[in-house]
C-alpha cells in the first residue's frame, strides 16, 4: 500500500473513532458543524419558598415581606413571584386594590405581561373578587434577601410564592396559558405547548380556601405550598416541570380534602445554551 494511500485510510479511522467518542461525551456538534454546544447545561432548580399574608384589617395600603429568599450563585438566574389575593366589595373598590409594587433585595421586579387572572363570585350575597399575578427578576443577586410586595390598597386574604432557577435565558418568560375554575372542584387539568428544547414550565395555582394540591404529572415537582390560616384563609402552590423536547404536556393538579376555585398560570422559562 502506498504511504498517501495509507495516510488517507488512517485519516478515516481516526475520523470515525472521534465522532464516536463525541456522540458519547457532553457535547453535540451544530447542524453547521460549527460550534459545540454543552447538553449538560440545563436548566436548574436552586430554591422555593411560600408564606401566607398575615391578616390585619387596621392598615390601609398593604406592604408584605417574604424574609431571607435566598439565591444562589450558578450562572443566568431568573427569579419567578406568584401573588394571589382575594378582595371583597364593589368593582370600584376591586380596581383601586393593584399590585404596587414587587422588590427584590431593592430591584424591582416586572409583571410578565398576560400572566393576570381575575374572576368573581357571590358568597352570601357579597361579591368576591380573586386575582393571581407573576413576576419576574433576571439576574437576581446571589446570597438572602427580603421579597417585598406592596399593595395600594386593604388586601385581607392573600398569599406569595417563589422559584427561583439558573442556566436560564435572560429574557422574559413565556407565558404558555392561564386557566380557571371558577366552580369548586378537586382538580384542575390545563394543557400546554412548549416552544424551546430543554425548556422548564413553572406554574402556580392560586386556590380559594386552604388545599392539598399536588401534581399528578410524572416529573411535575410542587416547590411551595402557601396555606393563609386567617383571612380568607386561601392558598397558592407551585412546581417546576423539565420539558426536555418542546410539544405538548399536561399540567394536572388534584387535591384530596376540599372543593376549591382555582387559578392556574403556566410560563416557560427557557434554558441559556453555552457555546464553545
Amino acid at each position: 500500500m502506498s504511504s498517501a494511500r495509507f495516510g488517507r485510510v488512517f485519516l478515516t479511522m481516526f475520523c470515525l473513532v472521534w465522532l464516536m467518542a463525541c456522540a458519547h461525551s457532553d457535547e453535540t456538534i451544530s447542524a453547521e458543524g460549527s460550534q459545540k454546544v454543552l447538553v449538560t447545561d440545563q436548566i436548574g432548580f436552586d430554591f422555593a419558598d411560600g408564606v401566607n399574608l398575615p391578616a390585619d384589617t387596621e392598615e390601609n395600603q398593604r406592604v408584605f415581606t417574604m424574609p431571607n429568599f435566598r439565591v444562589g450563585t450558578g450562572a443566568n438566574r431568573i427569579l419567578i413571584v406568584g401573588i394571589q389575593f382575594e378582595l371583597q366589595g364593589s368593582k370600584a373598590i376591586v380596581d383601586k386594590v393593584v399590585v404596587s409594587g414587587v422588590t427584590f433585595g431593592g430591584q424591582a421586579l416586572t409583571l410578565i405581561p398576560g400572566s393576570e387572572i381575575q374572576f368573581s363570585w357571590k358568597h352570601i350575597g357579597i361579591e368576591i373578587t380573586y386575582k393571581v399575578l407573576v413576576y419576574y427578576l433576571i439576574n437576581p443577586p446571589s446570597g438572602s434577601q427580603d421579597i417585598t410586595v406592596t399593595y395600594a390598597g386593604l388586601v385581607p386574604s392573600g398569599n406569595v410564592g417563589a422559584i427561583s432557577l439558573y442556566n436560564a435565558k435572560q429574557t422574559a418568560p413565556l407565558v404558555l396559558t392561564t386557566n380557571t375554575q371558577n366552580k369548586k372542584k378537586k382538580v384542575i387539568i390545563t394543557k400546554v405547548t412548549t416552544k424551546n428544547d430543554g425548556a422548564w414550565v413553572v406554574d402556580m395555582v392560586g386556590c380559594n380556601h386552604k388545599s392539598d394540591l399536588k401534581p399528578q404529572t410524572e416529573d411535575h415537582v410542587l416547590r411551595f405550598s402557601a396555606q393563609e390560616f386567617a383571612g380568607g384563609k386561601s392558598s397558592l402552590v407551585g412546581g417546576t416541570l423539565p420539558v426536555p423536547t418542546a410539544g405538548e404536556v399536561t399540567l394536572h393538579w388534584a387535591m384530596t380534602n376540599r372543593y376549591n376555585r382555582l387559578a392556574h398560570v403556566a410560563v416557560e422559562i427557557s434554558p441559556e445554551p453555552v457555546t464553545q
